[in-house]
């Protein structure tokens, strides 16, 4: 006799991704926090007569992603021997640490240079939560997902990652309305901060013991030895993968609305306030877009969303690059924002799954995280600071030449070696 097998609930279904992707939404709201307000506090902890300020602070931003692997490393193994809820919880406290630290740091009015210090101590902690969380988050959603439901529920990574950078801007555009851009300077991204160290607090009262839990975590688990010798295939992979997602992702996502906003403003078009409101659009629909791609995932595969990525970066990364710096309209700049985020989906609305299903379950975390982490760390993390470097210096078209080759080689890889493997983590069960 047949046996029933009866389908989630989408209202269950729905409620598994949304509590499962709270910690990292409160993760990556500290995390762009930084990079919404980096041109607002820059020269509070520089020379405020340093024309390239701006590119010292994202260079510690940067700095942040060298320290993602040992993180991912340190809470990976944490995940798979004693449960993804554990390591969830440690990166959580870790990132809101160093929130509240940023939201009481001395600036360089008061301590001179050591201001820049307190601010690469706090990114380095930071890092450390960041490349830890990432890992933990994904699997945990991609396992706290059903059969044939496993890209819908896993998406909700890349909804909460978005939401975060969501609320950042949300919170920048309350602000502009509200106060002056001195004001912002002077206390603005303080608030910001306060805020996000102020949301991991109320995560781990009232949330903690709904996060999912891996079933039976593994007591001889998240070896890396292991992890290099019988699955390392699966790690390179996950890296090459990565990097062409990664670096167009921050291209996207965190340069474009800095540089967009700036260019409109030189140009005297909808200023400050207008960029924002396109940015909080763009984000939304790109919200929106991640469930859609992850229930196409289940039905058509994770390799063609990810091919539509590729094929699309390549195709269009250069003009998106070097128009960025010379926009003078608002709708050509939503224009612009909107095409980046519809591509970029292919990536971020499979990508979490996608890896989680490369590897089983005794370093699932630990692989995850780690490639993750080091693709990042080389090609996310550096793209802010490489583009305002490059466009400060005039070669623009070098950084435009970088993301290009970075997309065809992650779409190489997409082509001829993602085979697969919608159905491993039930065999894994």
């Amino acid at each position: 006799m047949a046996s029933t097998v009866t389908s989630p609930r989408p209202e269950s279904l729905l409620r598994r991704a949304l509590t499962g992707s709270l910690p990292n939404l409160v993760q990556w709201f500290n995390l762009y926090a930084y990079a919404t307000f980096a041109p607002y506090f820059d020269r509070e902890f520089f020379d405020r007569e340093d024309r390239n300020s701006l590119v010292w602070v994202y260079g510690i931003f940067a700095l942040s992603f060298v320290m993602r692997p040992l993180g991912s490393w340190l809470f990976g193994r944490l995940a798979d021997q004693r449960g993804r809820r554990a390591a969830l919880t440690g990166s959580v406290v870790l990132m809101s640490i160093g929130s509240l630290a940023l939201a009481i740091a001395p600036t360089r009015d008061l301590i001179g240079p050591a201001a820049a210090a307190v601010l690469i101590v706090v990114m380095i902690v930071q890092g450390l939560a960041t490349g830890g969380e990432y890992g933990v988050s994904s699997v945990a959603l991609s396992e706290a997902g059903t059969t044939g439901h496993r890209g819908y529920v896993s998406s909700f990574q890349s909804v909460s990652l978005v939401g975060g950078m969501l609320l950042a801007q949300g919170l920048l555009l309350v602000m502009l309305v509200f106060a002056e851009k001195g004001d912002i300077a002077a206390w603005g991204w303080r608030v910001a901060f306060a805020l996000g160290a102020l949301g991991g607090l109320v995560l781990l009262i009232i949330e903690h013991s709904r996060i999912p839990d891996t079933p039976r975590p593994a007591r001889v688990a998240g070896s890396l030895r292991t992890l290099l010798t019988e699955h390392r295939r699966a790690f390179i992979w996950v890296m090459l993968m990565t990097a062409g997602g990664t670096m167009a992702f921050y291209t996207v996502l965190v340069v474009a609305p800095t540089a967009l906003r700036a260019s409109l403003e030189q140009h005297g078009d909808a200023g400050a306030r207008g960029a924002t409101v396109s940015v909080l659009i763009t984000l939304l629909v790109f919200m929106v877009m991640q469930p859609l791609g992850g229930a196409l995932s289940d039905r058509i595969g994770r390799r063609a969303l990810l091919i539509f990525f590729g094929a699309g970066g390549l195709l269009g990364s250069a003009a998106f690059t070097l128009s960025l710096t010379t926009v003078s309209n608002q709708l050509v700049a939503f224009a612009l924002l909107l095409a980046g985020s519809v591509v970029l989906s292919g990536y971020t609305s499979v990508n979490t799954i996608a890896k989680a299903e490369a590897f089983p379950a005794s370093v699932r975390t630990l692989g995850v995280g780690l490639g993750y982490a080091i693709a990042n760390s080389l090609f996310g993390g550096t793209t802010p600071m490489l583009f305002h470097a490059a466009h400060a210096a005039g070669h623009l078209g070098w950084f435009a030449i970088m993301i290009t080759v970075v997309i065809a080689v992650s779409l190489v890889v997409y082509v001829f070696f993602t085979p697969d493997r919608s159905t491993a983590l039930e065999r894994d069960a």
